[in-house]
């Protein structure tokens, strides 16, 4: 476990406030300041270095134990708006340094202090179609080479709205990391709206799922909302999540006075708050988002020395006992494996191999009509979903991209993508914010084309299927059967680190009647 992790773990930790509204709030030059890109934060690492460490070291001062880097939009697909893509790599570098000088302005005190590099959604959203899924991994990949060559604790991932683009990030951090052969903790917060789900639809449960795919070790709620419109979802977090949880509100719903954004959470009332979700929901990390200035921080400093007492300024956090379910997840629902009372039911009617109608659709390039099938088959009771797009004579991969790309958005469970050639699985998981299933794997060719399916599932967070099939043909007793199911389970789990939850073993049996 990092130094940063085995922090969160002990004591609770205080991340600073907004640092979006602040610049805001200031007068600052469209020219001088902003060297003309106007509202690109990110560039006044580079024109004001010395307002964005002033503000990292205020909160310090006001207690704060870790500040999030000026790089929430300092992606290359962000920058390239600004025609500042050239910059991405030196941004980020650039923004950790000055927040690490601020940091160590205050280190006479022995108190340790953290710089989490900030990456934001940015403007495009895979899940609408408005970006294609790498080069969004690519861009969050260079971003975080800066982050790394920063000296960055941490990776937060934060006010995300679409859990495809959360992939994009959290593939990109483990790619600069794995790259500069450092151990740096990805945290991913995601931003539920007044509707109770993320922009795009995604519930508190699925995102979670989907984030859990991911291994990553920390998740947590951020802007939107204030402290009390988060509260179900935390509560929601505490009591099923295995990880740990951060919670950054902002300081209540903004209200619009006198032709600004207002936002009216007093400093006490977000104290009073973040104290509840610390003593009944266990929470790991908080601080604030927009709207929460220094007064804010200082509140909540002053509110857990009072918790800890003592010598030490930061209480333990409470402990907590979750229950995780195994699951899958659509774009907007987590879908347990075990049922209550029944199978888990995967519909194989949007098969061309198996369902001449499916096939007739897909000929035709009907895909409105494919998406029905889906439908009707939820309607029936199906829990899931088998897509499978191999028709001699057509494009697997273009097929495959006309469906799930409409599916996606279209059904409310979880997709299983079947498929012999791994272009097209890697193909439908880029087009997936949901957590899918990958239909399948078996040894029939050896464990090597096994291996590169157990790696999409790992990149891309999905459960997987395997057939009892060897070198030799289909297992056809109960003994080898079992046998070749054990060889499968080692090769997945302990070899590749597929979860055991996420095997589903397909002993291919045929019933008597």
């Amino acid at each position: 476990m990092s130094r940063f992790l085995d922090y969160l773990n002990d004591r609770i930790l205080l991340v600073d406030g907004a640092m979006g509204t602040r610049v805001q709030a200031l007068d600052l030059s469209i020219e001088k300041d902003y060297l003309g890109q106007e509202n690109c934060t990110d560039i006044l690492t580079k024109s004001r270095p010395d307002l964005v460490r002033e503000i990292h070291m205020g909160y310090f001062e006001a207690g704060a134990d870790a500040v999030e880097t000026n790089t929430f939009g300092a992606s290359i697909v962000t920058l390239g708006e600004f025609d500042l893509s050239d910059e991405t790599f030196e941004l980020n570098k650039r923004s950790v340094e000055l927040a690490r000088e601020a940091a160590e302005e205050f280190s006479a005190d022995g108190r340790e202090r953290f710089v989490l590099g900030s990456i934001g959604p940015g403007t495009k959203l895979p899940s609408l179609g408005h970006i294609d899924y790498q080069p969004l991994e690519d861009s969050f990949a260079l971003q975080c080479d800066g982050l790394v060559a920063g000296g960055a604790d941490a990776f937060l991932i934060e006010t995300c709205q679409d859990p495809l683009q959360v992939k994009a990030a959290v593939n990109g951090a483990k790619r600069a990391r794995a790259q500069a052969g450092v151990d740096i903790p990805i945290i991913v917060q995601v931003t539920v709206e007044t509707t109770g789900a993320l922009l795009v639809g995604t519930d508190i449960a699925a995102a979670a799922t989907i984030v859990n795919a991911l291994d990553v070790p920390v998740i947590g709620l951020n802007c939107a909302t204030g402290p009390q419109e988060m509260s179900e979802h935390i509560k929601w977090l505490s009591e099923n999540w295995p990880g740990m949880i951060s919670v950054l509100p902002n300081a209540g719903l903004p209200e619009l006075v006198d032709g600004a954004p207002h936002y009216p959470l007093r400093p006490d009332e977000l104290a009073h708050w973040h104290s509840r979700f610390i003593e009944e929901d266990g929470v790991n990390m908080i601080g604030g988002c927009c709207g929460t200035d220094i007064p804010h921080i200082q509140a909540l400093d002053a509110m857990l020395r009072e918790r800890a007492g003592g010598e030490h300024v930061r209480p333990n956090p409470v402990r907590r006992k979750s229950y995780w379910v195994p699951s899958v997840a659509s774009l907007y629902a987590q879908v347990p494996y075990v049922q209550e009372n029944a199978f888990l039911d995967i519909g194989e009617r949007c098969n061309a191999n198996g369902s001449k109608k499916f096939r007739q659709f897909q000929e035709a390039g009907d895909w409105d009509a494919c998406v029905e099938m889906g439908r009707e088959q939820v309607t029936d009771g199906a829990h899931t979903l088998d897509i499978c797009t191999a028709f001699v004579g057509r494009d697997e991969i273009a097929d495959m991209t006309e469906v799930v790309s409409r599916m996606r958005g279209g059904v409310t469970v979880p997709l299983v993508f079947d498929s012999t050639e791994l272009n097209v699985l890697e193909t439908a998981l880029g087009l997936y914010g949901g957590k899918p299933i990958i239909n399948s794997i078996n040894f029939e060719d050896g464990e090597e084309p096994a291996a590169k399916r157990l790696e999409l599932a790992r990149r891309f967070g999905a459960g997987m299927i395997a057939l009892t099939i060897d070198e030799k043909g289909m297992a056809k007793d109960t003994e080898s059967k079992v046998a070749l199911a054990r060889r499968l389970f080692e090769f997945a789990c302990t070899k590749h680190g597929l979860p055991p939850s996420d095997l589903l073993f397909d002993p291919l049996t045929f019933t008597i009647c």
